[in-house]
């Protein structure tokens, strides 16, 4: 599911100035990223935006993967709370729960005085139970989206992808989409991810703590002492996947508000 190619340790650019250029642990992690879901594959840049840009070396988003791993092991613990079976009907379509929301937040805006109230009382707090469980690519303009809602024993991957460049073509070949399978496999694949990471990683560290690096800062001993600590990071969070997460979120509240807004916009839209 989740793909990944470390740079070459002599394509790696140090950062600073050219008076204090450094290397670090966290720049040796640049390569290209892409998760394949079914027929789709997120960060994959499509055809147009590649003759767009022009001059890509890749048809994959190219950062540090390690930007990807702290957001996604930040979801763990919440993905791995099951979701109710009726909510998780409305996963199933989430763009179309969340333009709804839009549809009900902007019939109350015309209530200036009671704006800010009705955003963090009500809107915020029907789409907490989605925003919490989404990777929303921030730091990427038009970044993908991918939210994961997990029912019991299998676990359901919405995406939006559909961003659209300034002249109108597509930054992304994956569009919008939702795909559903076992929770067992999600936690594989997450694992077989983890291990293939940390050992190319333990790699690239190897490489360069035996590379000379000609006057550019490399403190050798803080990078394996680096690797370590993040190696183990990953598999302390990847353990709340596994884990019985206690149930935080208030469905009940959800059911609610759900049930205020379709009234609502029945009502006066």
């Amino acid at each position: 599911m989740i793909n990944f190619k470390l740079k070459d340790t002599k394509s790696y650019k140090p950062v600073g100035s050219s008076t204090g250029l450094s290397m670090s642990w966290y720049w040796l992690t640049e390569g290209d990223l892409w998760i394949d879901l079914g027929d789709s594959s997120l960060y994959e840049y499509s055809p147009k935006a590649q003759e767009y840009f022009g001059g890509l070396k890749s048809q994959y988003n190219e950062y540090q993967i390690i930007r990807f791993i702290e957001d996604f092991t930040a979801l763990f613990e919440v993905i791995s709370e099951s979701i109710p079976n009726d909510i998780y009907r409305l996963a199933e379509n989430s763009a179309k729960f969340l333009q709804d929301a839009q549809k009900w937040l902007d019939l109350n805006d015309a209530e200036e005085d009671q704006q800010d109230d009705f955003y963090f009382e009500k809107y915020d707090k029907l789409i907490s139970w989605i925003n919490r469980r989404s990777l929303d690519s921030g730091h990427l303009v038009g970044g993908p989206k991918l939210s994961f809602f997990r029912n019991k024993d299998k676990i359901r991957v919405t995406w939006q992808a559909d961003y659209k460049l300034e002249n109108g073509i597509d930054l992304w070949t994956a569009g919008e989409g939702s795909i559903e399978f076992s929770y067992s496999e999600f936690i594989n694949d997450v694992k077989d991810f983890g291990d293939r990471f940390f050992k190319q990683m333990q790699e690239q560290v190897d490489l360069a703590v035996e590379k000379e690096w000609n006057g550019i800062q490399i403190d050798k001993q803080r990078l394996l002492a680096e690797h370590s600590e993040r190696e183990i990071d990953f598999w302390k969070q990847f353990k709340l996947l596994k884990g019985k997460s206690p149930s935080e979120t208030k469905w009940e509240l959800i059911r609610e508000l759900k049930s205020q807004m379709d009234e609502e916009i029945k009502r006066k839209a």
